[in-house]
């Protein structure tokens, strides 16, 4: 969450993935996030983030 609002966008999900050496597309980002995405408002909070974490540890 590099501006501090306690929301990650696809743009900071993509930095992060990125430095965990993956490379997904923008479209792939945006699906991660609308998976996990409980209120609808197109990015993370810090407990969805977890929960998208873990299913993609399973």
């Amino acid at each position: 969450d590099k501006d501090g609002d306690g929301q990650i966008t696809t743009k900071e999900l993509g930095t992060v993935m990125r430095s965990l050496g993956q490379n997904p597309s923008e479209s792939e980002l945006q699906d991660m996030i609308n998976e996990v995405d409980a209120d609808n408002n197109g990015s993370i909070d810090f407990p969805e983030f977890l929960t998208m974490m873990a299913r993609k540890m399973r």
